[in-house]
């Protein structure tokens, strides 16, 4: 189950880094981190996270970490899970899992109001179809699949109706592009 999130996490930032190019994008608001962590923060200063797990099967040196006493709710969206990912030991983004229905109309409706509507989802599987190096399934067989980009974040949105179950990914652009050219150099 953890490696499907992480899995999850990776397929999502890989697709957003695919279509930043191809979508311009008009947010009302570009996150420089995630509540009151910005970007890049070492997580050496941070006293209130909780080490859960760690990927070193593909050697992305990529640490999570829950942090304690976190309000599970934006707005007015309830949600599951929120865990907080270092890479090389820094700040580098979120993945938040939700459940329902209802839980899901209200986070897209806080989230379109923040940042602006994106394209539909039909629309970006499109784009995706003609772009996309390998097959997300985990994104694929989401019904529902949306992704906001910023000068400081990338992030989606997805939920599968049959599974009543979505995510929420909020990434640091300028530390995934990073992590990208620093895992292209190692493969090579």
């Amino acid at each position: 189950m953890k490696k499907v999130k992480i899995l999850a996490i990776l397929v999502s930032m890989f697709l957003v880094g695919c279509f930043a190019s191809t979508r311009s994008s008009k947010l009302r608001a570009d996150l420089d981190g995630f509540r009151d962590i910005q970007w890049g923060t070492e997580i050496s200063t941070l006293k209130d996270m909780e080490k859960v797990e760690s990927d070193r099967s593909s050697n992305t040196d990529l640490v999570w970490y829950t942090r304690k006493g976190d309000l599970l709710a934006i707005g007015k969206a309830k949600l599951e899970k929120i865990f907080y990912s270092f890479w090389m030991g820094t700040f580098e983004g979120v993945w938040i899992s939700f459940e329902g229905d209802e839980n899901f109309e209200t986070l897209k409706k806080e989230l379109f109001e923040r940042f602006g509507k994106v394209l539909e989802s039909e629309e970006l599987m499109k784009k995706m179809d003609g772009e996309a190096v390998w097959e997300p399934s985990t994104i694929r067989h989401a019904e529902e699949f949306y992704a906001w980009w910023g000068k400081n974040m990338e992030m989606t949105l997805s939920y599968s109706k049959g599974r009543h179950q979505g995510t929420l990914s909020i990434n640091s652009k300028k530390m995934s592009e990073e992590r990208r050219a620093y895992e292209k150099q190692k493969r090579k």
